[in-house]
């Protein structure tokens, strides 16, 4: 059952709902997740964008969702779907990036077209489990090493603001992999270069409020009032704390994925609460469409 939500003072005019653990598990749609969204699609005063950090191609992750059932009337097309991999292309490009890769070779070949890995100057990081390796993992730290001697090395008035040297697609900690169980997710290895190297990584995807910010900006335009979108989601940190502290109008924490019991308390999130908490994507949009909209 749903817990007693709070008041919502906005009409919402935007909905970003997470995918993996929030709709689909594995190859297999959450029970009745194809039907909520369908429905939720059909209301025609608000916009839905589906969000994830996941390190897959948005080409496979939307085949992936089409085998798992989600139809058109669901997830219209590619443009549907946010993930924090095209995000990263779009910084390194805007920014003049060349990064040394802890990411799938598929993923590198089908999302980092047009990035330039020559002579790299950054190191990007997802959840990549054939890179995530001792031999990988010790270039990456002579790497930036190297790189941030260099940044410290160079006359200011050259380098006055380098760029961020250690780049995050997502810093997730797990996630809930195809056969039920938590698995280690990228952000423990991007501590682990944070510490040893002494740098601070740049977080593309959830919680950053950059990346919550372009999906409500994609929707609604640059001119948008954050407080009129929800997010429904199944990481009470990412999901939940990350978009309230954006400044949307509301969080909705799912009771699937990688969803623990007490996540709801506030004990993993400095006290941030979800709005409110559902069984299910399933009854998360039915209170949308009931008390919201």
């Amino acid at each position: 059952m749903m817990s007693a939500p709070k008041a919502h003072a906005s009409p919402i005019k935007a909905v970003l709902i997470d995918i993996s653990g929030t709709i689909l598990i594995g190859e297999h749609a959450i029970p009745g997740a194809i039907d909520a969204i369908q429905k939720l699609q059909q209301q025609t005063n608000v916009k839905v964008l589906f969000l994830t950090n996941s390190s897959t191609s948005s080409m496979s992750l939307l085949e992936q969702l089409r085998t798992a059932g989600f139809d058109e009337l669901a997830i219209p097309k590619i443009d549907a779907i946010m993930t924090s991999v095209s995000a990263t292309r779009n910084y390194l490009l805007q920014n003049n990036l060349r990064p040394y890769c802890l990411v799938e070779d598929e993923l590198v070949e089908t999302d980092f077209v047009g990035v330039n890995r020559n002579n790299p100057n950054c190191v990007v990081v997802g959840l990549a489990r054939s890179k995530l390796n001792y031999e990988k993992l010790n270039w990456a730290f002579r790497l930036l090493t190297k790189l941030k001697k260099a940044d410290a090395e160079s006359d200011n008035t050259t380098i006055s603001n380098p760029p961020p040297r250690l780049i995050a697609i997502s810093r997730a900690t797990h996630f809930l992999d195809s056969d039920h169980e938590l698995s280690l997710g990228p952000g423990g290895f991007v501590t682990l270069l944070e510490e040893t190297v002494g740098v601070t990584a740049h977080v593309i995807g959830k919680p950053s409020p950059n990346f919550y910010q372009a999906a409500v900006s994609s929707l609604l335009g640059i001119e948008y009032d954050p407080s009129s979108t929800v997010m429904i989601g199944d990481d009470v940190k990412g999901d939940v704390s990350g978009a309230l502290e954006a400044g949307l109008g509301c969080a909705i924490l799912v009771k699937t994925g990688k969803y623990v019991t007490g996540d709801e308390l506030g004990t993993k999130t400095r006290g941030i609460l979800p709005t409110f908490t559902a069984d299910s994507i399933v009854e998360a949009i039915d209170y949308i469409c009931s008390n919201i909209m």
